[in-house]
């Protein structure tokens, strides 16, 4: 059982508290709102490998969101089953990982969780408010901030029913990082479990499928 936590970043859902430690985290939200720093400070921190969700899109939906054009459920169905596949070879193969994508709804979270509870969903969670001047001030992504409305559109803000995390984007991402790997440790006391030692180096574990 999750002990009480005063600390007012994180929030675990009773899945989560039921669920215990997870092997796999995917970091998301919104663009903007910090998934590929976060990650890589948890995986700094855990010596977990960290995929970049982006990096398993096809040609052909960055080129559509490049353009402006937001992906349908079709464009998506592709992207999101190489990212379960990234999850379940981790957990097949009894390691750890992190990969950030944005989830925005639930069935595709179904998708990547595949039915594990071993798999976290990490929501940053903000208001439109809070993001688009981080979105704003972005360069060098595929992702333009034009298209923040029909991400917040699209978003199903995971239930309590489902492994996840909710953390308060307002705060700096250090900070998220750090919160939301202590309540992570939280919930083991095994001190054997990857979360309390390095399961893996950070690159030597990470398989992208074909």
């Amino acid at each position: 059982m999750y002990p009480d936590s005063n600390d007012k970043l994180v929030h675990l859902s009773t899945a989560l508290r039921k669920a215990g430690a997870p092997r796999v985290l995917v970091v998301m939200g919104v663009a903007g709102c910090g998934k590929s720093t976060v990650a890589e400070l948890i995986g700094n921190e855990a010596h977990w490998p960290v995929v970049e969700g982006d990096a398993l899109h096809p040609k052909a939906n960055i080129d559509k969101m490049s353009a402006g054009i937001p992906l349908n459920d079709e464009d998506r169905q592709p992207w999101l089953e190489k990212i379960a596949l990234v999850a379940q070879n981790w957990i097949k193969d009894k390691e750890c990982g992190i990969v950030t994508c944005s989830a925005l709804k639930r069935k595709y979270r179904d998708i990547i969780a595949q039915g594990s509870n071993r798999v976290c969903f990490l929501y940053l969670k903000g208001t439109k408010e809070d993001i688009a001047p981080r979105l704003q001030s972005r360069t060098g992504h595929f992702m333009p901030a034009s298209m923040l409305d029909s991400q917040f559109a699209t978003l199903e803000e995971p239930a309590d029913d489902e492994v996840m995390m909710e953390l308060d984007v307002r705060a700096d991402q250090q900070s998220i990082a750090k919160s939301a790997l202590r309540a992570l440790r939280l919930l083991t006391s095994d001190q054997d479990h990857p979360l309390h030692r390095a399961c893996a180096s950070p690159t030597a574990t990470v398989k992208l499928p074909l």
